[in-house]
Parts: structure tokens; C-alpha cells; sequence
């Protein structure tokens, strides 16, 4: 991203991340907000991409922990988002290997996007246990895997918003913190691309 001017892509799920991001965002970007699911996401980002491919995606918000060491607050960055399936679609790896080698950047492990949230604390044992999966979500790996089709290289690290012990009430309860959380995280994560 160093090699000159790029276009931003800032997607979020739900309309009230966006929002909250937008506010607290201090990077030059267009925001989208794709909908609730991965049909919904699939769909609004290859309308988005047809009418103007961005140079790059980030594709956030809020996702639920697995990993029982994981914290509300705590943005996550996962290596890949996978799939029930199996099938996992990779954070681009140049990118990657750039905020690796600049320091201070944690981006480990794997994500897994489901068709229907996790309530309960045990499923997010069996799911964390079973694919290895840090956090979960509803959309991302549906996100990067439309971007690698496109060839739109893509990032997608999310804030924890709930977890096993606070259950979902955590995150209204925690949203506004949580948002600071991650446009700070955001902020800084495009200053190290553009650096």
C-alpha cells in the first residue's frame, strides 16, 4: 500500500457498526455495510465491486469468542477465516508479512463464519475444540473469499463482542467501548499499510 494513493474499502455487517466506525475512523476510505449473514454479504460486495474494485478491503465489526482466553474488547486478526466446510480463505498474505515485519501486529489463528450466531457457552467449546477457531462471526470468510475472486486483497480483523461468560446481552451492553476498541485498532492498522 506504500507504492502510492489507495482506495479503501471499509465493510461491516450491520449498519450500526458502520456507524459507530465512521465517527471514530480517521482514515480516507468509502464505508459499505453488507448485511446481516453470508448470502446478504456475498451479494452487496460483488454489487460494490462491480460499480468500483478498492485497492483494498477491511472487513469488520464485532464477532463472538470461542477461544475461552479471549476477552470483550480484545480486537482479533485472524491468519484466515474458514468455513464448517472446511474451506479457509486466507488475510492476504503480502499484506500480512508487511505488518509482521513492521512489529506489533499479532495476526494468528483462524476464524470461522457460521450460519446462525452461538449462544450457548458449551457450542463455542465444541466449535473452538473442533475447528480451532478463535472467534466467530456470520460473514467474513464469505467476504475475503468474494475478494480473492476478485483479486481485492483483503483484511479482516474483529472485536470481540461477546463471549461465553457474558453471553449475547454483551454486545449492546459493551458496544460503544468495543467500537472505540476497534477504530483505534483500525486507525492504527492503516497508518502501518500507509506508512
Amino acid at each position: 500500500m506504500s507504492k502510492g494513493k489507495t482506495e479503501l474499502l471499509i465493510a461491516c455487517a450491520l449498519r450500526k457498526e458502520l456507524t459507530a466506525l465512521r465517527g471514530r475512523l480517521q482514515v480516507d476510505c468509502r464505508f459499505l455495510v453488507t448485511g446481516l449473514g453470508g448470502r446478504r454479504t456475498g451479494t452487496n460486495l460483488e454489487k460494490s465491486f462491480q460499480s468500483s474494485l478498492p485497492s483494498l478491503l477491511i472487513f469488520t465489526g464485532t464477532a463472538g469468542q470461542l477461544d475461552p482466553s479471549l476477552r470483550i474488547g480484545q480486537v482479533i486478526f485472524p491468519e484466515e477465516w474458514c468455513l464448517k466446510d472446511g474451506s479457509c480463505f486466507p488475510a492476504d498474505p503480502e499484506l500480512t508479512a508487511m505488518l509482521r515485519e513492521s512489529g506489533g501486529w499479532e495476526i494468528a489463528g483462524r476464524g470461522l463464519t457460521l450460519s446462525t450466531a452461538v449462544l450457548r457457552a458449551r457450542s463455542r467449546l465444541v466449535l473452538y475444540r473442533n475447528f480451532g477457531a478463535r472467534i466467530c462471526d456470520m460473514e467474513s470468510a464469505i467476504a475475503l473469499e468474494v475478494a480473492s475472486r476478485h483479486k481485492v486483497p483483503c483484511l479482516a480483523p474483529k472485536v470481540v463482542s461477546d463471549t461465553a461468560q457474558s453471553g449475547i446481552g454483551a454486545f449492546w451492553r459493551e458496544f460503544d467501548s468495543n467500537m472505540d476498541s476497534l477504530a483505534q485498532y483500525l486507525n492504527n492498522l492503516v497508518d502501518s499499510l500507509n506508512a
